[in-house]
């Protein structure tokens, strides 16, 4: 195959051989069509005068010297396509780079060389729409790698806490109103993540997913406080909740969407909900076992539950 023929391939243009063949065609059939129109018009006269003929043939000819720059035109245009076509694939090329980079960076040892690497993903997903999801895959999976902190005080700050924090910070920055590039509409897969210390306050979930399934909060402060649900699913099902951990929903909003604890665990941590308003949205507790709700979450005094809030034995 031709250099050519790959090109048109690759542009949805036929072969330039083709193209003009096409034209040529095209042009002969209307100097044609226009002689026999213009013979019309002359009232088919037998024997046309050399006059006659002489401005039949320029007519004619008028018509092909249009064609013809119609033939040019279809060059140029060909040329354009090709060229849009080579810098579109160029740009791609560039943005696979990118991102290959970024991952080496996020595997890195280093942890400054890390947190460079969770900034270079997240400005590449904002930059690259198609492949944004697996941009915010490589995120999530990092806070899924296996991670054992110094738990003795929530305190406790080291740099690999850095690194995840930041990550959980870039995440919400592009989940919060006002956002340059918002991220809604995407799946967000904490699955198993080990979160000691995370900024999701303020966030807004429109649509999409946020997955903190089988995830371990654990001694430390993980915020949600002024959260926004309204559209798309948050998951907590199979969380534990353990002893000393502090996460909190103060003055969220759950106005559509569900957010369900399926199997959560709340084992000596502190989940507060205090101020969250449940104006048409839910909030599923109600198939968290018994055994599993020692530390019940923490809400406003009532007389009876709000609507869209489900407690266990509901």
């Amino acid at each position: 195959m031709t250099s050519t023929s790959r090109r048109g391939q690759t542009t949805g243009l036929w072969p330039i051989r083709r193209h003009l063949a096409a034209v040529v065609l095209i042009g002969l059939g209307v100097f044609a069509a226009a002689t026999a129109l213009l013979w019309l018009a002359l009232g088919l006269p037998s024997a046309p005068g050399p006059d006659t003929r002489l401005n039949v043939i320029k007519v004619a000819l008028s018509v092909v010297a249009g064609v013809g720059g119609v033939v040019a035109l279809v060059v140029a245009y060909r040329k354009q396509r090709i060229g849009e076509a080579a810098e579109a694939r160029e740009h791609i090329k560039v943005l696979n780079e990118r991102f290959a980079t970024a991952c080496a960076q996020i595997g890195h040892e280093k942890p400054t060389v890390r947190l460079a690497g969770v900034y270079a993903m997240a400005s590449l997903a904002d930059e690259w729409a198609e492949q944004r999801q697996v941009c915010i895959d490589v995120l999530c999976a990092y806070l899924r790698m296996p991670y054992e902190p110094a738990l003795d005080s929530p305190w406790y700050h080291d740099e690999e806490t850095e690194v995840r924090f930041s990550i959980t910070s870039v995440i919400s920055d592009h989940l919060r109103p006002g956002a340059p590039v918002g991220w809604q509409g995407h799946e967000f897969n904490f699955l198993r993540a080990i979160l000691r210390s995370a900024d999701f306050a303020d966030i807004q979930v429109t649509s999409g997913r946020l997955l903190f399934s089988l995830a371990r909060f654990g001694r430390g402060w993980t915020s949600f406080d002024g959260m926004h649900v309204s559209g798309g699913e948050v998951w907590f099902g199979g969380a534990t909740f353990g002893d000393g951990a502090r996460v909190t929903f103060d003055n969220a909003e759950f106005s559509g969407g569900r957010v369900r604890f399926e199997g959560a665990a709340f084992e000596g941590g502190e989940v507060i909900f205090r101020g969250a308003r449940f104006t048409g949205g839910e909030v599923d507790l109600s198939q968290v076992g018994p055994d599993d709700y020692t530390t019940p979450p923490v809400f406003d005094p009532w007389e009876t539950p709000p609507p869209g809030l489900r407690l266990p034995g509901a």
